[in-house]
């Protein structure tokens, strides 16, 4: 039996580069050989046991932890591949290159930049990651890669998301994992490197990384049971995010705060960069389907630049949206501020509306959904509503007929003060149900009807009634005992796979996201129109659907009288947004 492996000393092994060569930052070169100057040695800082794999297996799991930097630090958003290069090639002005190693070589060299979430405060820094397998093969079984960050030797330099320290050497030798780092010591008049160094922070994150690759090499067959990115590039979308941040957030959280809404822990105000989150989804979604947005000249739009004075025109296939169950309206004031045209409408007022831009305020609209699709469930008068500043925007129209022939989808009840929404929209309008509740079961069919994509974002489970369920189990044969048994499911999971069959079963084709927003209800079902869908081919399955899932009972739950005191009272303190 083969002799157990130990760790190396990496520092008798290691020979530095002649020359530390920084990125073109306008800095002076630093000679490594100095020995008045520099003082070079690699510390081990932790180590922890781990099951033998094969090489091949060290270096993807390795190199993948070091490629999600988010689950390292949560001041990192993500990083970027620059290059990733097999060879064995290297000198001296290789960039991030520290030094060789005896008995290994050079196989991999990836260039990474790492984003920080906030942008303002951080700033991105490219770093080297380079793979060395040893050179003969023998019962160590081992690999070293070296992270090396791009930037020079002062601490000044290094970000706050990155140890204090030049390069990091992640060391697997036999069953031993061990983390090492390149300790250096500058000694110049007036300056002494121990001065900066911070190694409480440098411990912790090294520890953290070990942490990490512990747990995933101790699990190399693991499989994540939660996929982002899937219907909007993570890039694309953190970018947006980025700027609406810095766009509206302060300005959001001074409205609010304003309005008696404050502090941390509030719900409202957290809520504040879930809707952000979800706005930048749909921006995201919204240029793949239709394009980017153009001004009135033809080109295209920059939003984060300010002085053009040219009103923003989107895509003629793109009519609009509707923000179904709008609550606060921070994602309607976002989306109408970023130029695509749309509304939101609620059962009850929210008092933060008038708060916003008039032209924001006004497609703010206290309403409450009453499908005309529920056979004779209500006369409606056969005038529309007229609402103030109607929207003008390629037909979707809330205060008056709109050019392509659509009525006003706004009516009152004989008897009734209040305004009620048919759920009739123009084709192809955007449907947006955002933690909507009572109308998330209701979206699907009303999408079907008209001819619209949407996106629903659940979370609370109700029928279509109106009423709180729990939907029917799913039942699964379970292979080799040849016997049905219950799946077991959370609420949320039935209420996703109650809404998912819905959808499909009137035409629709489903997407799933799982949104990058802080919420642990966070999926979003995404529905595209079908051929089959449409009013003329679904409306008697619509119906059909509507009756055996009791529908009807959804007019009695709206017009109840005791509903009816509740909307119209005007002692109803603001709530939570949805």
């Amino acid at each position: 039996m083969a002799a157990e492996a130990k760790p190396l000393d990496i520092s008798g092994i290691f020979t530095p580069s002649r020359i530390f060569h920084p990125p073109d930052n306008g800095f002076e070169r630093h000679e490594w050989h100095q020995p008045e100057s520099f003082s070079i040695v690699w510390e081990k800082s932790c180590s922890s046991e781990i099951p033998m794999l094969s090489l091949s297996q060290y270096e993807s799991i390795i190199v993948r932890v070091l490629l999600q930097p988010e689950y390292l630090s949560p001041i990192v958003a993500r990083a970027d591949i620059v290059s990733d290069c097999p060879g064995t090639d290297t000198c001296d002005t290789d960039i991030g290159f520290v030094g060789e190693f005896l008995g290994f070589q050079v196989s991999r060299r990836l260039i990474v930049k790492n984003i920080p979430r906030n942008p303002m405060k951080d700033r991105a820094v490219d770093e080297s990651i380079w793979v060395f397998e040893r050179i003969v093969d023998d019962s160590h079984n081992g690999i070293l890669i070296v992270v090396v960050p791009h930037v020079s030797p002062g601490i000044a330099e290094l970000p706050f998301y990155f140890p204090d320290t030049k390069a990091i050497a992640i060391e697997v030798s036999g069953s031993m994992l061990s983390i090492h780092r390149l300790a250096q010591t500058i000694s110049s008049p007036g300056f002494s490197s121990a001065d900066w160094k911070d190694e409480d922070r440098t411990q912790r994150m090294l520890k953290r990384l070990l942490e990490v690759l512990t747990k995933r090499l101790r699990a190399p067959d693991y499989v994540k049971r939660v996929h982002h990115d899937n219907v909007v590039p993570r890039e694309k979308y953190q970018d947006v995010y980025q700027k609406l941040k810095a766009k509206y957030a302060d300005q959001l959280c001074q409205l609010f705060a304003s309005s008696g809404y404050e502090g941390k822990g509030c719900r409202e105000v957290d809520k504040i960069f879930e809707e952000l989150g979800i706005a930048s989804f749909c921006i995201c979604l919204w240029e793949e389907m239709y394009g980017p947005q153009t001004s009135q000249e033809g080109t295209k739009l920059e939003k984060d630049e300010p002085g053009t004075n040219s009103s923003p025109t989107v895509d003629a296939s793109f009519v609009g949206f509707v923000d179904l169950g709008c609550g606060s309206g921070v994602l309607t004031y976002v989306l109408r501020r970023e130029g695509w045209p749309g509304y939101g409408f609620d059962a009850r007022k929210r008092k933060i509306w008038k708060l916003f831009d008039p032209d924001v305020a006004s497609c703010l609209i206290e309403s409450t959904l009453l499908p005309s699709a529920i056979d004779g469930s209500i006369t409606f008068t056969s005038s529309a509503i007229t609402i103030s500043n109607p929207i003008p925007s390629s037909g979707l129209y809330i205060g008056e007929e709109g050019p392509a022939g659509y009525p006003s989808p706004l009516y009152t009840v004989p008897g009734s003060t209040k305004i009620y929404h048919s759920g009739v929209f123009p084709e192809r309008t955007f449907l947006i149900c955002n933690h909507g509740d009572e109308l998330t079961a209701w979206t699907p069919l009303l999408a079907a009807l008209s001819k619209c994509p949407f996106v629903i974002i659940p979370c609370c489970s109700f029928d279509l009634a109106g009423r709180k369920f729990r939907a029917a189990t799913r039942k699964q044969l379970c292979q080799g005992q040849q016997q049905r048994r219950e799946l077991k499911r959370s609420t949320y999971q039935s209420l996703i796979d109650y809404i998912e069959n819905l959808s499909v079963e009137v035409g629709f084709k489903i997407e799933k996201e799982w949104l990058r927003i802080p919420s642990t209800r966070n999926l979003a079902i995404l529905g595209t129109v079908s051929p089959m869908s449409g009013k003329n081919s679904c409306e008697p399955l619509v119906k059909k659907i509507i009756r055996r899932e009791g529908g009807e009972g959804w007019v009695a739950m709206v017009t109840a009288n005791k509903e009816t005191e509740i909307l119209e009272s005007n002692n109803v303190t603001d709530q939570a947004d949805h």
